[in-house]
């Protein structure tokens, strides 16, 4: 018994041949020559399903507990927890209530082969990293663990507080609702173990998108509509502030307007004396054509079209009228 070489990276073509024993390597050479009948090579790999030697298929290890229903490198294992060698999970520690059944398809992955080069059969263990695709369902599991996920926000799966599970793991997952899909937490008073759900902390039941399995910046999610309540009231703030510059603007213009034009008594038979000409009048003059083309009228023209155009764009959900940058999902919802 031996391993495959596990130690440098590999792209697998359609057709891999490169893990073949030696005398499958002999059988594939033998197809390929020109003596081989036609359609040799397309029998070798056992084109439109008709079968072949199974020279990618590792043997399974299987332990005295479990039931293997197997055919090439797919099976299904009835039996105990168990993510990895027959000491390992909660069977390997003889543990109760621990019933699993592993669905495998592709185990090793890209490594997978029968025998070594030096002919010695391949045995291998559940490998939960390297096998290519695996639904797994437990009784009693470190699930976390044994998938190596992060810990999250929720809450995580250790030894010492094992979870019933229902696990998938492949490349790609992809689940298909036809009309829609739910993903609901805390549906029972009591988990699998016995213990009470309570509500002492709520946060545990919740639900982590965790990409690249990197927890190190979790946030919470947030809720469309009282988001968009929020901006609203941002928006409807910084339209009442306009207003107030608008006044400030308008009392400043008065009364700029009226030193601009004041007069002082002169010791002269009383005579009103004329405003400064030649300094005031020029500057007042200057500062309202100034704060009304660069102040007021940006004020009541361009900031008010802004502020319009967020809340069209981005938090108006009037009348049926949805605009394609309003920011809550037409389609999915959050608690």
């Amino acid at each position: 018994m031996s391993k495959p070489d596990l130690g440098k990276k590999k792209e697998t073509s359609a057709l891999d041949a490169s893990n073949l024993s030696e005398g499958a390597q002999d059988r594939l050479s033998q197809a390929e020559s020109f003596q081989a009948t036609p359609g040799a090579v397309a029998n070798f790999y056992g084109f439109a399903n008709r079968g072949r030697a199974n020279f990618d298929a590792p043997k399974y290890l299987a332990a005295g507990a479990e039931a293997v229903y197997s055919k090439g490198n797919s099976s299904i294992v009835l039996g105990l927890d168990r993510p990895g060698n027959k000491l390992s999970g909660f069977g390997g520690a003889g543990n109760t209530h621990c019933a699993a059944i592993d669905i495998v398809a592709g185990r090793l992955g890209a490594y997978a082969t029968s025998k070594t080069s030096a002919g010695e059969d391949v045995l291998v263990n559940p490998n939960f990293k390297l096998d290519a695709a695996r639904i797994y369902i437990s009784q009693k599991s470190d699930v976390d663990g044994n998938f190596d996920i992060a810990p999250g926000t929720v809450g995580s799966t250790q030894e010492d507080s094992p979870r019933s599970t229902v696990a998938v793991k492949a490349d790609t997952v992809r689940i298909i609702g036809r009309e829609n899909i739910k993903l609901v937490t805390r549906t029972d008073r009591r988990n699998s173990q016995g213990g009470e759900t309570d509500n002492t902390f709520k946060g545990q039941y919740g639900i982590d998108l965790i990409a690249m399995n990197d927890d190190k910046d979790m946030q919470s999610l947030v809720k469309g509509e009282n988001l968009v309540g929020c901006l609203n009231a941002i928006v409807d703030s910084i339209v009442s502030l306009r207003t107030m510059f608008e006044n400030l603007t308008e009392y400043n213009r008065n009364m700029v307007i009226a030193v601009m034009t004041h007069t002082h008594t002169s010791p002269f038979f009383g005579i009103d004396s004329a405003p400064d000409y030649k300094q005031i009048i020029p500057e007042a003059v200057d500062y309202i054509v100034n704060s009304i083309l660069n102040v007021e009228v940006p004020c009541m023209l361009q900031h008010m079209m802004e502020t319009n155009s967020i809340v069209n764009d981005y938090l108006s959900n009037e009348g049926g009228m949805v605009s394609p940058k309003y920011i809550c999902s037409k389609y999915n919802h959050t608690n």
